[in-house]
């Protein structure tokens, strides 16, 4: 019994380091989060890659955790994947870039 409480407790601690991980690692410049184009519909941060439902919560919780005010798409990205961005900056309540050099080119929302 006391064997499976300390790996209930164990589990728990690991769980909630791998959980928290991404938040102190994350890629975070100036208050925007940068986000590198994959292939399809994807998206990498931080050293993963996701598709949009995931990159929305993730970036969610970096808003919260690291008060985002942006969030800037890497050159390289198709159309759909800048339309994605704007609308999930929007969702978010955030700014939406892409990279142009080192300049920031604001990305226009998509139209509702």
């Amino acid at each position: 019994m006391m064997f499976r409480n300390l790996m209930r407790m164990a589990l728990l601690v690991v769980g909630l380091a791998f959980v928290s991980a991404p938040a102190l690692a994350a890629d975070v410049e100036d208050g925007n989060a940068i986000v590198a184009p994959a292939r399809g519909d994807r998206y990498s941060i931080d050293g993963v890659t996701m598709g949009k439902a995931e990159l929305y919560g993730y970036l969610g919780d970096l808003r919260d955790t690291e008060k985002l005010t942006g969030v800037v798409i890497k050159r390289g990205a198709s159309d759909e994947q800048r339309r994605a961005i704007a609308s999930i900056a929007r969702g978010l309540s955030l700014e939406a870039f892409e990279q142009d050099g080192r300049e920031l080119k604001p990305l226009e929302p998509p139209a509702e």
